[in-house]
This record gives structure tokens, sequence and C-alpha cells, in this order.
């Protein structure tokens, strides 16, 4: 026997809340973003929550990028570091998909996006090499390096742009649909379904638990959503 029970409503409005706090946070992100990232000011600082995010994750990841294509020669070393910096939230992106997560997937969509907006920067920088390396020695800047090879030094500007409003158009929809997803998961809560059997249980979503072998007649089912 099955009985249909209405979700909690703490566990309709913490969820929501918790994921337009999450989005809200991202769009003061992004405006820093699209300020700073647009052209690098000397001795301009940026803004705490830019600099902490920036410099305290996606610089490393940035730099782990050099060393993950050390292997593969000159050129695929120096890209690798902007590639895997756009690789890496593009992955998780793609793995919260498939997975069929509501935040995730936003939520990785909009690293993606602002991430070639700083790789925009870096592009932009170029021709000038005036941004702060790690090591100090302008001949380790990266896209002065590869547009150089490439005969490409004087489109650097139109590069950059390509990025830059490409990221920036991703990371606004990125957070509208992180938004929409939010409100449409509390507008349309998957109730719960408790088992009436020996115990009454209440099953967790079944993508997070080992499957077990159900007894006929019994089923298990989506309940409650959370920050998936």
């Amino acid at each position: 026997m099955k009985m249909m029970n209405k979700p909690d409503p703490l566990e309709r409005y913490i969820p929501l809340g918790a994921k337009i706090a999450v989005y809200v946070l991202l769009a003061v992100y992004l405006v820093q973003a699209a300020d700073a990232f647009y052209e690098y000011t000397p001795g301009r600082s940026w803004p705490f929550l830019l600099s902490a995010i920036r410099n305290g994750i996606f610089l490393f990841i940035h730099e782990g990028g050099h060393a993950l294509f050390y292997f593969f020669g000159r050129t695929l070393n120096i890209l690798g570091g902007s590639f895997w910096q756009i690789a890496f939230p593009l992955i998780s992106f793609i793995l919260a998909i498939r997975k069929g997560s509501h935040f995730i997937a936003p939520f990785a969509l909009f690293w993606v996006g602002t991430n070639m907006m700083d790789v925009s920067l870096y592009m932009r920088d170029a021709p000038f090499r005036m941004l702060p390396l790690l090591g100090g020695h302008t001949s380790w800047h990266d896209w002065w390096n590869l547009f150089r090879e490439w005969d490409m030094l004087d489109s650097a500007g139109t590069w950059a742009d390509l990025f830059y409003f490409s990221g920036l158009f991703i990371g606004i929809g990125a957070i509208l649909w992180g938004i929409f997803t939010a409100v449409q998961r509390f507008r349309n809560p998957i109730p719960y379904k408790i088992l009436q059997d020996e115990t009454e249980q209440r099953t967790l979503r079944p993508d997070f638990v080992v499957p077990r072998k159900q007894s006929p007649g019994k089923e298990s089912e989506n309940t409650f959503d959370g920050l998936s």
C-alpha cells in the first residue's frame, strides 16, 4: 500500500532560497567580471569577490592546465592553461547534464562563461603585455607567444571580443536558466511516496543510492529535490 505525502514547506523554501542566493552572488560576480575582464588597467584593484574566486581557484586551474599538457609539445603546453580553465567547468557542466542536475548544470555553465571572459582579457593584453604574470617575465605571456607564432597578433582584440561577449552571454544565460529551473522545481515539487510495510521508509533519489531489489508491487520514487 502506498501513501502520497505533500512535501514539507521547508523542503521547498530552503532549497529555493539557497539557490536564489547563489545566483544573486553569481550575478554580482558577473557584473564585476564584465567590468574587470574587458580591459586591464594597471594599478587598479579588483573587487574582493572577483579577486578571491579568480585568483584563489581558477588561477590554479589555469596553471594546472599547463602542467597537464606539459608533455604534449610547446604549443599545447602554452595553450593548456587557458584551455583547461574553460574545459574544467565545461566537463562539470556536461556531467551535470548527464546526471539530470537542475542546479549544478547552470552553476557550472556560468563558470564556463566567466572563464571565457577571463581568457579574453589575456588575449586582449597580448600586444601590450601589461598583465602581471606569475614569475613576472613578459616573455611568458601565453597569448603573446601563441598569437605571435600563429601570426595573429594584430587580431588579438577581435578574438578577445569574441570570447568576452560569448562568455558574457553564456554567464547571463546560465543565471537566468538556473533561476527559472529553481522556480519551476518550487512550483512543481516532487511529492514523497511513503511505503507502508513492516517499517515506513522514505526513499532517496535513486541516483544517489545503491539500487536494491524491490519486492513485487513495491516501488521507490524520486522525492526531495534539494539542491540537485
